[in-house]
């Protein structure tokens, strides 16, 4: 796996994390049965929100990218047209070092990840081969149409590549590879956990109920939220912590109309 067009501007991932206290994102990936989502709340102080839109073009796979700036600006999370969703927990430094036994890579991670990754096999060895700046500072939950899912990390010492077990993962602002699970410090981590196990099924509305119940109001409130259907390769978005209003995408529907970027509050009334 070759960085394609990589840039420095990976360092973005590093200073936007390590400039600003730890805020909180909440992140939980569900698979049972043919069911496979992944909810994301987004939170920060930025409210220039954007999606863009990279039809598929030899060597890369469509897919939809958001993220804060405009014109194609800092993608932060996003699904592509594999049924592969990513996004990060930014985190206090973590320790991450240089391995000098694997090959630097400058880019954004996380459209580089969508562009080539299918799987979270594919993902695995691309943390496994190169040295990635952006885990000093976060974490990366990703999860496939397959049903898997994992969460990379910097703990202990050394990358973590924790998959799931059971049918659900949550990722909040911490490194977990550093706790027992009954050791967890964080209370979204626990509430939304305490929500999945009270549910009989796996649903859309039960994410939804999981990002309302764990969104943001305070300084850094929760500027969008996604629920993206790896299966079905939709996306749900809302703006703004305002979960009685949605916006359904479906991706193969939008990547015919081309290579553009949207303002996530041009979508709502």
């Amino acid at each position: 796996m070759k960085p394609k067009n990589a840039t420095v501007l990976t360092v973005i991932l590093c200073v936007l994390f390590s400039t600003s206290p730890v805020v909180g994102c909440t992140i939980v990936m569900v698979s049972k049965d043919s069911v496979h989502l992944f909810g994301n709340n987004e939170d920060w102080s930025d409210r220039n929100t954007w999606m863009w839109f990279y039809p598929a073009t030899d060597g890369e796979y469509g897919r939809v990218c958001v993220g804060f700036g405009h014109e194609f600006g800092f993608a932060q999370g996003g699904m592509n047209d594999q049924g592969l969703a990513i996004d990060a927990n930014a985190l206090g430094f973590t320790g991450w070092k240089r391995d000098p036994n694997k090959e630097n890579f400058q880019g954004g991670p996380m459209d580089y990840i969508l562009a080539h990754c299918a799987t979270v096999d594919d993902a695995i060895r691309f943390f496994e081969h190169y040295n990635n700046p952006g885990l000093a500072n976060a974490k990366f939950p990703i999860a496939d149409a397959k049903g898997n899912s994992l969460v990379v990390e910097w703990g202990q010492g050394k990358l973590q590549l924790l998959r799931r077990t059971g049918s659900y993962q949550i990722s909040t602002n911490f490194v977990q590879s550093n706790y027992r699970p009954e050791d967890y410090p964080c209370d979204r981590y626990r509430k939304a956990e305490k929500m999945i196990l009270a549910s009989p099924v796996l649903s859309v509305d039960l994410i939804r109920s999981i990002l309302w119940a764990t969104h943001s109001e305070s300084e850094y409130p929760t500027v969008y939220s996604t629920i993206y259907d790896l299966g079905n390769k939709t996306i749900r978005l809302y703006n703004f912590h305002n979960f009685e209003q949605v916006v359904t995408i479906q991706l193969s529907d939008e990547l015919k109309k081309g290579r553009r970027g949207t303002a996530v509050p041009s979508l709502f009334k």
